[in-house]
């Protein structure tokens, strides 16, 4: 039973919400071609208990879920946020220049920052990234 409440994802929630976590926001640093995701996020009550107990592999995979990065690799993770690499996140174009392709997230993000070496950009309420961004290298 402890196991199909952290495998099920929730019935009804908002949209911020995947199964036992609740996104409260995500941070994408650009460098070069990968990327360094920060997700901050709240997980059910009670919950927090039971992945200390059986482990931290389903929360992993949870994030991964919702960050919805193809090649990421999880680098930390606790009960309030992880730290994920995504390898190739964007498209080198030569030169120092850089494109990030437009990307879906497994929730509504309340609040995403994206920031490159030039730039930071920040967004509200968003599952997507339309269009991708272009940005260039501090080399």
């Amino acid at each position: 039973m402890l196991i199909a409440v952290l495998a099920a994802p929730a019935a009804a929630g908002s949209d911020e919400r995947y199964s036992y976590i609740t996104v409260e926001n995500v941070t994408v640093r650009l460098l070069e071609e990968d990327a360094v995701v920060t997700i901050n996020y709240q997980i059910d009550s009670g919950i927090g208990l039971l992945v200390l107990l059986l482990g931290k592999s389903d929360l992993r995979q949870k994030v991964l879920d919702v960050l919805n990065f193809e090649g990421a690799r999880v680098q930390t993770v606790d009960l309030e946020h992880a730290v994920v690499h995504v390898k190739n996140a964007s498209n080198d174009y030569g030169r120092g220049s850089y494109w990030f392709p437009e990307h879906r997230f497994g929730v509504v993000v309340p609040s995403l920052t994206i920031v490159t070496p030039h730039d930071t950009k920040h967004y509200e309420k968003v599952n997507e990234i339309t269009g991708g961004l272009g940005y260039f290298s501090t080399n």
